[in-house]
C-alpha cells in the first residue's frame, strides 16, 4: 500500500510540472522552452500518460507478485516496443540531443524492468529500477517546458 501512494505522488508531481500555470510576468520558471505545434505537443503529452500508466500498472503487479504482467507494461513503454512508434512528423529535427538521451533513457529504463521482470528478479531491484527510470521524467520536468508555436 505504500508503495502505490509513493507511486501515485510521483505521477502526481510528474504531471504537476506540465500543467502548472506560468503567471505573466513571473521569472521562477527557468526551464527550457521548447515550442511544439498541437499535434506534437499531444503526441508528448500522450506518451507522457502512457508511461505514467505504466508506471501505475507496474507498480500493482510488483505488489501483487504477477512478474508476466511487469514484464509486459514496461515492455510495451520500452525502447523496443516503441522504436516504429509512429510520431509527427518534424518532431525528430526539433527534438535537441538532450531532451532525445533523457526519453531515450526513460525508454531503456522500462525495457530493463521487463527484462528483470522476465527473470523473475526481486521485486525490490525492479522497483529501483523504475525509480531510477522516473529520475530521467523528473529531470526532463526540470529542464523543459512545452509551449506551442504560434
Amino acid at each position: 500500500m505504500i508503495r502505490r501512494s509513493y507511486s501515485a505522488i510521483a505521477a502526481c508531481l510528474f504531471l504537476g510540472a506540465l500543467v502548472t500555470p506560468v503567471i505573466a510576468g513571473e521569472t521562477s520558471d527557468t526551464r527550457e522552452l521548447i515550442q511544439r505545434t498541437d499535434a506534437e505537443k499531444a503526441f508528448i503529452l500522450e506518451q507522457m500518460r502512457l508511461l505514467l500508466g505504466s508506471i501505475a500498472e507496474v507498480e500493482d503487479a510488483l505488489g501483487s507478485g504477477d512478474m508476466n504482467k511487469v514484464a509486459d507494461e514496461a515492455a510495451a513503454r520500452g525502447r523496443k516496443a516503441n522504436i516504429n512508434l509512429p510520431r509527427p512528423p518534424g518532431l525528430s529535427a526539433k527534438e535537441s540531443d538532450g531532451w532525445k538521451s533523457m526519453f531515450q533513457s526513460v525508454r531503456g529504463g522500462f525495457d530493463l524492468i521487463a527484462e528483470k521482470a522476465k527473470v523473475h528478479a526481486p521485486a525490490a531491484e525492479i522497483n529501483k529500477t523504475l525509480a531510477d527510470t522516473m529520475r530521467n521524467c523528473v529531470a526532463c520536468h526540470e529542464t523543459y517546458r512545452i509551449t506551442v508555436e504560434h
